[in-house]
């Protein structure tokens, strides 16, 4: 039977991977987080919605484990044991616990030395990834058109929810800096904004990415140990990425993100990102399903390069030290 046929038939996995939590041996774990809370429905949508797009990556990946870029002539994603680690099931109408629950999923993936991938979901599932990094220094860089560092929203003043996870990950005592690009539009109170400043957050516009370049936005992004990365959809331009749902114009397009995306690493150890915000029932052509998949494999192929060097560059420097003495 042919393979490529039996690679779009079966379980909706991301990028066709294997679905397990068997996390012994595991490279990369992608995992679903489809949680929308607080607001409208429709980013919990976002989690199978991106996984059914990237099956036309999953097709090309079953012919020897690896992707070729033809634009960078390079393969990525080479030799890794990945897998689809399954959906986290939220509990309805239940905020604070379901922090908990993300939190304790996280808590253990990330003991097992596996790389995360998560895939969203509303932008409240940030704060307990993060959280679940423990106390190792880290720093955060946020894409995103908003601040999402309101203190609380609806008359019910939930702290938790999709409009504040950068407020709530910069109360926890591990984090250094936080840096927030492609914010911008009419959305983001004043108030908000001076919060944000008087707290250090370093707030790059997407007028200034767009006009500087993308040298120029990487030179504004200090160099750390550790990185997380948060990636909200509608960083995105509402031309190449409509399906979201508070959509700005003024946004990036898929190579302006692409090159800085793929240039992070150089900026330290990434050890983790997630990609929110995806919003179905506004994508008829599944266009930021499918362009949301993309983001994922390019950057996480970027990421995983950057780790192979420095272990390679490690190796040598240890065989030279025995060799030394």
């Amino acid at each position: 039977m042919n393979e490529y046929l039996i690679r779009f038939h079966g379980i909706s996995t991301f990028c066709k991977l294997p679905h397990t939590r068997n996390l012994e041996g595991v490279d990369v774990a992608f995992i679903g987080v489809p949680m929308d809370q607080v607001t409208g429905s429709g980013a919990a949508y976002g989690t199978k919605a991106i996984r059914g797009a990237s099956r036309i990556y999953g097709t090309a990946y079953s012919y020897g484990n690896r992707l070729f870029d033809i634009e960078t002539k390079k393969f990525i994603l080479e030799d890794l044991n990945m897998i689809d680690y399954g959906d986290i099931i939220p509990v309805l109408y239940e905020v604070e616990e379901n922090i908990d629950l993300i939190y304790g999923y996280f808590k253990e993936i990330l003991q097992s030395k596996v790389f995360p991938v998560a895939i969203g979901g509303d932008h409240s599932i940030t704060f307990p990834i993060v959280k679940a990094f423990g106390d190792i220094p880290l720093d955060i860089i946020h894409f995103d058109t908003h601040l999402d560092f309101q203190e609380s929203v609806t008359d019910q003043e939930i702290t938790f929810s999709h409009a504040s996870p950068i407020r709530r990950i910069s109360e926890l005592k591990n984090i250094n800096k936080i840096t927030q690009i492609g914010i911008r539009g009419l959305q983001n109170g004043f108030s908000i904004y001076e919060d944000a400043k008087k707290t250090g957050l370093n707030i790059i516009t997407a007028e200034e990415s767009i006009e500087h370049g993308t040298t120029w936005t990487l030179k504004q992004i200090p160099k750390a140990e550790n990185i997380y990365v948060t990636i909200d959809i509608d960083v995105m331009d509402p031309s190449v990425a409509p399906a979201t749902g508070l959509a700005e114009p003024g946004g990036f397009n898929y190579h302006q993100i692409k090159k800085i995306l793929t240039a992070l690493p150089q900026k330290g150890n990434i050890v983790g990102f997630d990609l929110v915000e995806v919003n179905p029932q506004f994508d008829l052509s599944e266009c930021t399903a499918q362009l949301a998949s993309r983001i994922i494999l390019d950057f996480l192929g970027t990421i995983m390069e950057a780790k192979k060097k420095r272990k390679q560059l490690k190796e040598r420097r240890k065989t030279v030290r025995i060799r030394e003495t």
